[in-house]
């Protein structure tokens, strides 16, 4: 079973919770991560979550995301969900936001990395993800402006931003 940190307004640690038990705390008590994988082509790697998913299933995720486990950093994370998500190992990721429920419109705390990455993705979640994408950055923008509901709540947030920013793309 994995434990999550509960942490409070200044994102420091101050308990633990079971992740059976995580929905008895506010969101704004939990750390996140979220990868946003490009290529070379302008492209963003979009999963579509697969249909038997708890949560947002059918929907349209970050390229990589997770909970950050009791114990872990958040880098720590990032990589551990790249792995078991997607398969990748041996990149360098790019911290390019970190978000906070008391200070942004997120509601959790989150750190977003960016990876460039060209190789085929041939070792992914294939239970929690039914297929990959490779989408532009005004057709991730059309798809959020048309189907919101396409997409899981805290990707507008975390992607506006980011394309404000001109972090990617």
């Amino acid at each position: 079973m994995e434990f999550f940190d509960i942490v409070n307004e200044n994102d420091e640690v101050v308990g633990k919770v079971s992740e059976n038990m995580q929905n008895t705390i506010k969101p704004s008590q939990l750390r996140f991560i979220n990868i946003i994988i490009t290529n070379d082509d302008k492209k963003i790697l979009v999963p579509k979550r697969s249909s038997n998913r708890r949560i947002f299933p059918n929907c349209f995720d970050f390229s990589v995301g997770g909970h950050v486990n009791s114990g872990e950093e958040y880098n720590e994370a990032a990589y551990r969900e790249l792995k078991e998500e997607l398969g990748i190992t041996n990149v360098k990721l790019r911290e390019v936001a970190y978000f906070s429920p008391y200070n942004s419109s997120s509601n959790t705390f989150q750190k977003v990395y960016i990876l460039n990455y060209n190789n085929e993705i041939k070792n992914f979640d294939q239970e929690g993800i039914e297929k990959i994408y490779y989408l532009t950055k005004e057709e991730i923008q059309e798809l959020m402006k048309n189907k919101p509901n396409m997409f899981k709540t805290d990707y507008f947030v975390v992607m506006e931003n980011l394309f404000n920013m001109k972090y990617i793309l």
